[in-house]
């Protein structure tokens, strides 16, 4: 068998729908099968069966011990379905709106009832935010917000959270950063207290010089979140800050995040929102109460930062890590995503992340997760990226299979099917855009983010329609201007030495040919 195997056989691309009656499903029982180990006759009269089936098979045909046909659910094709037609309707964002008299704006979703309230801050800070000189001042800033609180040392953050029974959670881009309250109805307004005081006063006494960490969670954190080793390693070698976080020792001068802290806190920069049950009324009064003396900014706020792409000169990076198992990230940085291309781009992003899963985990059982995600920005700029990971003997395979499935997208032969593109249209709308609007604790959340980024209501209104008019060719024409192969970089992450010396029994992709394929930038 060759060491090297490409998606690009006939006979592959028929399996990729499905599986096909023959192959294994790699180390799985038999559901319902008992564990216990069968009688010797029995063996021996299996093994003997197995011999004479597999007699006339190939070698790729089965993993060495497996001859058990794979499970045909025999799932319905979404067309299949006699579904009902979809009767969402959000409410109108423009009642939830509300601007007190300094200019702090708020997007209020009251409800009937429900079991809390949730209290969002969506703020300017991130990456993109940071003038000359502020390298990393967000992320320090942001901690501070999180785990210092308002500058009032007789009542610490821990101790107020602890008593309204709650916790702080953070979401970070490159572009903003949501802060979260998840309160009881009773404790809306001591809750609304905390949030303001936090943004108002931050404890800014608390700050010194402060260096940058090495920019990830652990040396290998798992598949998901920013601290992704292979990502943030990825981002470094692409483009660099402010891709990538700044090089790990970088010194963050005070100095910088106080003035950070005076663009980003002022009461015209931040949106709030509000969402469960309470009285709109009630809520108005007390957020013009609260904001009475929060001081406004004045001049218009500055626009993120774009990220320029650079050139590719290496397509491979290999960082020795002590893990188990091998975790790759595969990307490129975009600039600025014009609004005609977003909701193709997204359908896009979901029929690709379902091929790189058919391809390695359904058809291959190399991974439990093969996924492709696009940039969180207001302006589209940031990392394409495919990310995954696997036992030493499967990062070879996952990576020759994750770029074939992007050079998959450039087969004329091969196109997007109406099937794809159904699913992709149903998940953007039915699960994404429907999900951050049904409920006010994640309506109130989405608005805030979206009037921070936007300043309007129009984009998330117009979403469902820009996504429903998107067309397969439109798929592949996007795909062709953004996942062109060649400019896609590969950084694999773990046990050099065991990913070197392992092989695949059936998908023997090795790490040298992917080297002889990618390094010198072919």
């Amino acid at each position: 068998m060759s060491s090297r195997t490409h998606l690009g056989t006939a006979g592959e691309r028929r399996l990729r729908g499905s599986r096909q009656p023959g192959d294994p499903a790699p180390g799985r029982r038999t559901p319902g099968a008992p564990s216990r180990r069968p009688p010797a006759g029995v063996v021996l009269a299996g093994a003997a069966l197995a011999a004479a089936s597999l007699s006339g098979c190939g070698a790729e045909d089965t993993l060495p011990g497996r001859s058990r046909p794979i499970f045909e659910p025999g799932w319905p094709g979404p067309g299949e379905l006699a579904l009902d037609s979809p009767t969402f309707i959000p409410g109108d964002p423009g009642e939830a709106r509300f601007e007190t008299p300094n200019g702090v704006r708020a997007c209020i979703v009251s409800a009937a009832d429900g079991p809390l309230v949730r209290l969002t801050a969506a703020l300017p800070l991130g990456r993109l935010h940071e003038a000359e000189g502020e390298a990393g001042a967000s992320a320090v800033l942001i901690r501070l917000l999180a785990t210092r609180g308002a500058g009032d040392r007789n009542r610490p953050l821990s101790l107020r959270l602890a008593e309204l029974g709650t916790s702080v959670s953070v979401e970070e881009s490159l572009d903003a950063a949501r802060i979260s309250l998840n309160v009881l109805p009773e404790d809306w307004r001591e809750g609304l207290e905390l949030l303001v005081g936090l943004l108002r006063t931050p404890d800014l006494d608390a700050v010194g010089d402060d260096r940058v960490g090495p920019g990830f969670d652990m040396p290998i954190a798992g598949i998901g979140g920013d601290g992704f080793r292979p990502k943030v390693e990825l981002e470094r070698r692409i483009h660099g800050y402010p891709l990538a976080p700044p090089e790990p020792g970088t010194t963050v001068p005070a100095a910088a995040v106080r003035a950070l802290a005076a663009r980003s806190l002022a009461a015209d920069r931040v949106v709030l929102g509000i969402g469960g049950p309470v009285a709109r009324d009630q809520v108005e009064a007390a957020l013009t109460a609260m904001t009475r003396d929060w001081a406004p900014l004045g001049p218009p706020a500055s626009e993120p930062a774009l990220i320029a792409p650079r050139e590719v000169t290496q397509r491979l990076h290999i960082v020795e890590v002590p893990s188990l198992e091998g975790w790759i990230a595969i990307g490129r940085a975009v600039g600025a995503v014009p609004a005609s291309d977003r909701a193709a781009l997204a359908v896009l992003r979901f029929i690709l992340a379902e091929r790189l899963n058919i391809a390695a985990r359904e058809m291959r059982g190399l991974a439990n997760r093969d996924d492709f995600q696009i940039p969180d920005t207001a302006s589209g700029t940031g990392l394409l990226l495919v990310r995954t990971g696997g036992r030493p003997e499967a990062v070879g395979p996952l990576v020759r299979y994750s770029l074939d499935e992007i050079a998959r997208l450039h087969d004329p032969e091969d196109p997007v099917t109406e099937a794809e593109l159904t699913r992709a249209q149903g998940w953007l709308l039915g699960a994404v855009w429907q999900r951050s609007l049904e409920l006010a604790t994640s309506a109130s959340a989405t608005l805030a983010l979206e009037h921070l980024r936007h300043g309007h209501r129009d984009r998330l209104m117009e979403w469902p329609a820009a996504v429903r008019s998107v067309t397969s060719a439109e798929v592949q024409r996007i795909a062709s201007r953004y996942l062109d192969p060649a400019g896609f970089v590969t950084v694999v992450a773990g046990p050099l030495e065991a990913i070197r010396a392992a092989r695949h029994p059936r998908w023997p992709v090795a790490l040298e040919d992917l080297e002889a394929e990618l390094s010198g930038g072919r």
